[in-house]
């Protein structure tokens, strides 16, 4: 029996077999760097997973974690502030609104979206009214969403199956010239290289498409989106909260950390720096209608 042939799901190219992480087979599409999941787990299972991650998990510890992340969304402001300036703005997967927080204190008419009752729970109360819960994608097809001056999306599009479709949407919902700014991993990387099958980027959980930078710029002019900016993304860390985060995702480099971690003292675990960790930032102008 002839095996199916594989294609990518970004730019329908030939793939080829990349390696097995748990019970995920990834693929790759050589020319355009874009590593995938040929099966895809469900969305039930991936809310389910989540969901229980953000009661007991490491979602949960990225919730607890907000003054870091607060600390790295005002650095995602700061970059998007040389772009615009105010208006509504539309955070797509939102967690516990940290980016709302940031973006509202700075002027903008803030609303989020985010699934998870339990990350929209741990919410601070001046924005957890405007968090809106529920499937992204349907989300967006309501009418009474309006238009928006800023779509942001930090850390999502490569959990959905669909990402084209995804960006196809959120175009909709901009206004003419208006901006989306997202991040994502990025499979140029060195990271990816270096760790091989130890790539924390590689979930099969919740990771389903992963980028390239050229692969990305591909998808958001396909639909209408002309990129203002491609950068790396930074994030504020503390060792940790980063070695904590890797305790599910690469075991082996946890282990190491426990060992390590006896002797190195506490202000130094939790001294807070910037990293990049393999991402890339991206803001998109919609070419208008």
């Amino acid at each position: 029996m002839i095996a199916k042939p594989i294609h990518c799901p970004v730019t329908g190219e030939p793939a080829r077999f990349y390696r097995k992480k748990g019970n995920a087979s990834y693929y790759i599409a050589p020319a355009a760097g874009v590593i995938f999941q040929a099966e895809a787990p469900g969305r039930a299972a991936m809310a389910t997973f989540a969901e229980a991650e953000y009661q007991s998990g490491l979602y949960r510890e990225y919730a607890e974690a907000r003054d870091i992340k607060l600390r790295t969304n005002r650095w995602r402001l700061s970059v998007i502030a040389g772009h615009v300036h105010g208006g509504r703005l539309l955070d797509l997967g939102c967690s516990a609104g940290f980016f709302l927080e940031v973006a509202q204190a700075a002027g903008f008419d803030v609303t989020g979206i985010e699934w998870s009752p339990a990350a929209r729970a741990k919410a601070q109360p001046a924005v957890r009214d405007r968090i809106l819960v529920g499937d992204i994608e349907q989300t967006l097809l309501q009418p009474e969403l309006g238009k928006f001056d800023v779509v942001t999306a930090f850390d999502v599009i490569e959990h959905v199956p669909d990402p084209a479709a995804l960006v196809a949407l959120i175009r909709k919902v901009l206004k003419p010239g208006g901006l989306l700014v997202l991040t994502t991993p990025d499979t140029g990387h060195w990271l990816r290289y270096a760790m091989g099958g130890s790539w924390p980027m590689l979930q099969p959980s919740q990771h389903l498409v992963l980028f390239s930078r050229r692969a990305m710029d591909r998808l958001l002019g396909a639909a209408g989106l002309e990129p203002d900016l491609l950068r790396s993304a930074r994030k504020v860390f503390t060792l940790r909260y980063l070695f904590g985060q890797l305790r599910a995702l690469t075991p082996a480099i946890w282990k190491t950390y426990r060992v390590l971690a006896r002797f190195v003292p506490g202000r130094l675990l939790d001294a807070e720096f910037t990293a990049n960790i393999g991402e890339f930032l991206v803001i998109a102008r919609s070419k208008g209608d």
